[in-house]
C-alpha cells in the first residue's frame, strides 16, 4: 500500500513540475505600456533600437504623436526630415515634407474601416557610424506592413535606408528616409503606401 500511495505521489509531483513554468526563465518582452506623457514617450528615443521599437509602436497604435516625435524637426535638431521614394513612386512625391509625412500617418490610421496595423522589420543591419560624427548613424532592414481593413487587407514590402542624429537631449531622430523596391514588379512599397494616403 506504501508503496502504491508513494508511486502515485511521484506521478503527481512530476506532473506538477511538468506543468509548472521555469521562474529562472526569460520571457518575451512585451510591448511598453505608454502613457500621454509627452516626456515617457520621448525616453523611447534614448537609443537607436528603441527609435524603431517607438516607430513600429506608433503604427501598431495608431499614434500619430509617437510617429511625429521620431521624425527629425529643424527647429528641435537643425536638420530638416528627407524622404526619399523607391523610384517608381518619385513622380508621386513632389515637394514631400515632414508635414506630408505626418499628414499621410494621419490619413492612414483615421480610415474608418481600418482594424488594425501589422508592421515587422527583419533583415536589420548593424547600425554604422557616419565618418565624421558617432551622433550620426545609418541602417538598412526589410519591412513588411499589413493593413487590415474590414473587407480586404493591404500589403506593402520593400527595403529601407534610414539615417539618424542624436539631438543635444541624447535623443535619436529619423532626419533621412530612403525607400527600396523589393524586386517583384507588382509589390507595392512603403512608398505607394505614403503617396496613397497623402491626400485621403
Amino acid at each position: 500500500m506504501r508503496k502504491k500511495l508513494l508511486t502515485y505521489l511521484l506521478i503527481y509531483f512530476t506532473f506538477l513540475f511538468w506543468k509548472c513554468t521555469n521562474p529562472f526563465s526569460i520571457r518575451t518582452a512585451e510591448p511598453p505600456i505608454l502613457t500621454g506623457e509627452k516626456q515617457l514617450s520621448k525616453n523611447l528615443q534614448n537609443h537607436p533600437d528603441s527609435l524603431l521599437a517607438k516607430l513600429r509602436y506608433a503604427f501598431l497604435q495608431k499614434n500619430s504623436i509617437y510617429y511625429q516625435e521620431c521624425l527629425a524637426d529643424s527647429q528641435e535638431v537643425g536638420k530638416n526630415f528627407v524622404f526619399v521614394p523607391e523610384k517608381n513612386e518619385s513622380f508621386r512625391f513632389t515637394n514631400w515634407s515632414r508635414q506630408d509625412e505626418i499628414n499621410y500617418f494621419s490619413n492612414l490610421i483615421n480610415q474608418n474601416d481600418l482594424d488594425r496595423i501589422e508592421i515587422e522589420f527583419y533583415d536589420h543591419a548593424e547600425w554604422n557610424a557616419a565618418p565624421t560624427s558617432t551622433d550620426t548613424l545609418s541602417t538598412q532592414f526589410a519591412y513588411r506592413i499589413n493593413l487590415i481593413f474590414r473587407k480586404r487587407v493591404e500589403t506593402y514590402q520593400g527595403r529601407t535606408v534610414m539615417k539618424i542624429l542624436r539631438s543635444t537631449l541624447s535623443q535619436w531622430y529619423i532626419y533621412h528616409w530612403e525607400d527600396f523596391h523589393p524586386g517583384r514588379e507588382e509589390q507595392a512599397t512603403w512608398s505607394t503606401l505614403k503617396a496613397d494616403y497623402r491626400y485621403n
